[in-house]
């Protein structure tokens, strides 16, 4: 038996039973990964930590569906013209990992700056914040300042769906 290596808490890599390491292909990524992403993000409607994990881990799907970068950047012009949904998700993810992203040049995939992706917490005793929060909302959200329909919580969702479609394909 030969040892890889370890991760702490787990059991040390056998090569003796690589053969039964699958690869990973877009429909496992997003059922172990975007998936429950999105579902963390759900029991946190107002968390941009969040709200922009599950933007990232969601945009890398293309990874999955695209494996050369050649390709890979043709899919991602072409998704975001198919859906509004991936370009906001896409624009998120670009906006978390470089502070700002996008271009004026390509209406679907618009400037965005980090500190525009805000927090409205919910109106609830604990958490209600006074100018952020808005009355009568119980669950707040995570939007993108000034930019209607953009409540990332539903945005993710549909680009979600859109993903697996893409996957099935």
């Amino acid at each position: 038996m030969r040892l890889l290596g370890t991760v702490a808490g787990s059991e040390p890599f056998n090569q003796d039973h690589a053969s039964e390491i699958k690869t990973v292909d877009a429909p496992t990524y997003l059922e172990q990964f975007v998936e429950p992403t999105i579902a963390d993000f759900e029991k946190y409607p107002y968390s941009r930590r969040h709200a922009f994990l599950a933007c990232v881990v969601a945009f890398h799907t293309l990874d999955y569906l695209f494996p050369k970068e050649a390709v890979r950047r043709n899919g991602r012009k072409e998704f975001r013209k198919e859906s509004d949904e991936f370009a906001i998700v896409d624009r998120v993810a670009h906006a978390f990992k470089h502070v700002e992203s996008g271009t004026h040049k390509d209406q679907h995939n618009l400037p965005l700056s980090v500190k525009h992706v805000y927090s409205h917490p919910p109106a609830r005793l604990g958490v209600l914040q006074c100018g952020a929060s808005r009355l009568g909302d119980p669950t707040g959200k995570v939007a993108l300042w000034g930019e209607e329909n953009s409540d990332l919580l539903p945005v993710l969702k549909e680009a979600g769906e859109f993903l697996r479609r893409k996957a099935r394909a």
